[in-house]
C-alpha cells in the first residue's frame, strides 16, 4: 500500500498497482509524474478520481467516456501507443477528465484530451486523439436533461 497526501481527502491508501507513471506528465502539469487512480462514494455513486502521488494537488475526477458517450471511438497515434507500451489501442484504459461546475448540469468533459493508462506496464500518458470531431468541452447533459451538448 502507498500512503498519498490529498486536498480533498486527507491522507489515503491505493495499492501500488493503482499508480501509473506519466513521464511527460499531464498538461499543464507536467512536473506531476506519478499519478494514482481511486474511487470514493458520494452519496449513492461512486466517482474516480486521478490524483498527483507527489503533491496535494492536482487531483481530477474523471470518467471512463463510454459511461456518458457510448459512440466514443478514439483513435490514438503510434507515438501515444509506444510511450504507453501499448502494442494496440485495445491494451489501454480511457479516461476523461471533467471540469466540474456549480451545477451538474453544467459538468464538461475533455474527450479530445484522454489520460491512456495501460495496466500490464503501468505507463500512462494524457493524449491528443487524431479525431477531429472530438470535444475538449463535451457538455454530456443539456439544460433539458438530454446528453450530446458540446461547447
Amino acid at each position: 500500500m502507498l500512503k498519498i497526501d490529498t486536498r480533498d481527502f486527507g491522507e489515503i491508501e491505493v495499492e501500488e498497482d493503482a499508480v501509473y507513471e506519466f513521464p511527460d506528465g499531464i498538461y499543464g502539469f507536467e512536473e506531476d509524474t506519478r499519478f494514482a487512480i481511486f474511487s470514493r462514494p458520494i452519496e449513492d455513486v461512486s466517482f474516480l478520481y486521478l490524483q498527483s502521488a507527489q503533491h496535494r494537488n492536482p487531483c481530477f475526477l474523471v470518467f471512463e467516456p463510454w459511461d456518458l458517450y457510448p459512440d466514443y471511438r478514439p483513435m490514438v497515434s503510434p507515438e501515444d501507443l509506444a510511450a504507453c507500451e501499448a502494442e494496440s489501442i485495445d491494451d489501454l484504459i480511457f479516461l476523461v477528465i471533467a471540469t466540474v461546475h456549480e451545477k451538474a448540469e453544467d459538468l464538461s468533459l475533455n474527450m479530445k484530451s484522454p489520460v491512456v493508462l495501460n495496466p500490464k506496464t503501468r505507463k500512462a500518458r494524457q493524449v491528443i486523439l487524431q479525431n477531429p470531431d472530438y470535444q475538449v468541452r463535451y457538455r454530456p447533459f443539456k439544460r433539458d436533461g438530454k446528453a450530446g451538448d458540446s461547447c
